[in-house]
């Protein structure tokens, strides 16, 4: 067990583990305390931080914010966004 993981890096593997019941993948990047979220585009992510105040997941440079005490609610909205035909996804 890693005693070394931050409150930030807990939140963003809980939010990983609830989108695998989405069947999006993702990868808890610690080097910069971040999730990766695969999207319908090869190399592309949509990058997930907690933001400075650890109230909120945030995402699209911000745009896009979650509380963290809804960790559910932010994996149906990334799922959403991430699916093919999402809407955050532009395919280069």
């Amino acid at each position: 067990m890693n005693t070394d993981t931050t409150p930030e890096v807990e939140l963003l593997a809980g939010l990983r583990a609830e989108l695998t019941e989405y069947e999006v993948r993702s990868e808890v990047r610690e080097d910069v305390a971040g999730l990766a979220v695969f999207t319908n585009v090869r190399g592309v992510f949509v990058w997930v931080f907690v933001a400075y105040s650890g109230r909120y997941f945030s995402w699209d440079r911000a745009e896009c914010q979650h509380p963290v005490n809804d960790i559910s609610g932010a994996a149906r909205r990334l799922a959403e966004q991430v699916r093919p035909g999402g809407d955050g996804v532009v395919t280069p």
